[in-house]
C-alpha cells in the first residue's frame, strides 16, 4: 500500500514539476513577445482547441491570447453554446471568460502550449500586422499622390515666375532639380541648393547690390530680403518674422547639401537618403524662390519712402 502511494505521491510531484515549466515556457513567450513589440499596441489570439473533455459531448475550449503585453487564456463551454444558441445570440457575440496561465491545469497548457496552436498566435499576430500596415501604406499612397500633385502645381507656378524673369541660366537650373529629385536624391539637393543660390544672386545683381562674401545660402538669402522693397513698416515687421521660417527653410537645404548632397565632399559614410528628400529640398527652395522673385519684380513700384530690412533696428 506505502508504495502504491509513493508512487501516487511520486506522480503528482512529476505532474507539479511539468506544470511549473509549462508556465515558464509560457512566461519566456510572454517576454519574448514583449521585447519583440517593445510595448507596441500588438494583439492576438490562436485558433481554438480544446481544453478539457467532460463527457461525449460535452467539452471546455478556448484560444491562447496576447494583449496589452499579456499572455492569456479566453474559454468557454459546449453549455454556454447551447445556452447562447436557445437564445439566438449570434458566433461572432458570444463571450469568453478570461484565465492567466498561471490559473490553468496542465491538461490545459499542454494543449495552449504545443506547437500548432503557438503557431496559430503568431500567424493571428501576422495577418493583423500585415492589414495594419495595407491600410498604412494606402493612406500613404493616397496622401503621396495629393502631395505630387502639389509638387507639380508648384512646379508649374515656378515654371511660370521664371519665363517672365526670361533668365535661361534660372530655368535650367531649375530644371536640373526636378529631373534629378527622383533619380538621386543627394544630386537632388545639390540642385535645389544651387538654384536658390542663384535665385538670390540674380535679384542682388539685378539691383546693383553687392553679393555677400559668404556665399552659401542663408548670407545670400539676408542679402537679398535687405534689398527688396516693401510698402510700409507694418508689412516689414510681418515679413521679418516671415523670414525667419525662410532663413530656416534655406538653411535646412543648405545643411542637407553639406551633408548628404554632391557638393563639398559630402561625407560618404552618411546613410543615403531616398527621393522624398530631394522633393522636400525642391519644393522648399521653389517656395522661397516663387516668394523672392515675385517681391523682386512685382514689388519694384514701392514709393521711395517706403522701409526697407535695412531701416529696421
Amino acid at each position: 500500500m506505502n508504495d502504491r502511494i509513493g508512487t501516487l505521491a511520486a506522480q503528482q510531484r512529476r505532474i507539479e514539476a511539468k506544470k511549473a515549466a509549462l508556465i515558464e515556457r509560457a512566461r519566456t513567450l510572454d517576454a519574448e513577445l514583449n521585447r519583440a513589440f517593445d510595448g507596441a499596441d500588438i494583439a492576438g489570439v490562436s485558433s481554438n482547441v480544446t481544453l478539457e473533455q467532460i463527457g461525449y459531448d460535452e467539452y471546455t475550449y478556448g484560444y491562447l491570447c496576447y494583449r496589452d503585453g499579456e499572455l492569456t487564456v479566453g474559454y468557454r463551454m459546449t453549455d454556454d453554446d447551447v445556452a447562447d444558441a436557445h437564445h439566438g445570440v449570434p458566433d461572432d457575440q458570444r463571450s469568453y471568460s478570461v484565465r492567466v496561465l498561471a490559473n490553468c491545469s496542465p491538461e490545459w497548457l499542454e494543449r495552449l502550449l504545443d506547437e500548432a496552436t503557438l503557431e496559430s498566435l503568431l500567424g493571428n499576430i501576422a495577418a493583423r500586422l500585415c492589414e495594419r500596415e495595407g491600410r498604412l501604406d494606402g493612406s500613404l499612397s493616397a496622401l503621396q499622390t495629393i502631395l505630387a500633385a502639389e509638387s507639380a502645381k508648384l512646379d508649374g507656378q515656378m515654371v511660370e515666375r521664371l519665363e517672365k524673369t526670361g533668365d535661361d541660366t534660372l530655368q535650367r537650373l531649375f530644371d536640373e532639380a526636378v529631373d534629378v529629385a527622383h533619380l538621386d536624391a543627394a544630386d537632388g539637393l545639390t540642385r535645389s541648393s544651387r538654384f536658390l543660390e542663384a535665385v538670390c544672386a540674380t535679384i542682388l545683381r539685378e539691383r546693383g547690390t553687392a553679393l555677400p562674401k559668404d556665399k552659401s545660402i542663408v548670407p545670400l538669402l539676408d542679402a537679398c530680403v535687405a534689398c527688396l522693397d516693401w510698402p510700409d513698416k507694418v508689412a516689414l515687421t510681418d515679413a521679418k518674422q516671415l523670414f525667419a521660417g525662410v532663413k530656416s527653410i534655406a538653411g535646412g537645404i543648405g545643411t542637407l547639401r553639406s551633408h548628404f548632397g554632391t557638393a563639398h565632399g559630402a561625407s560618404s559614410h552618411l546613410p543615403s537618403l531616398d527621393a522624398s528628400w530631394a522633393m522636400l529640398a525642391k519644393n522648399a527652395a521653389a517656395a522661397v524662390a516663387i516668394f523672392l522673385l515675385s517681391r523682386h519684380r512685382d514689388g519694384t513700384d514701392a514709393t521711395p519712402g517706403n522701409a526697407t530690412v535695412e531701416d529696421t533696428p
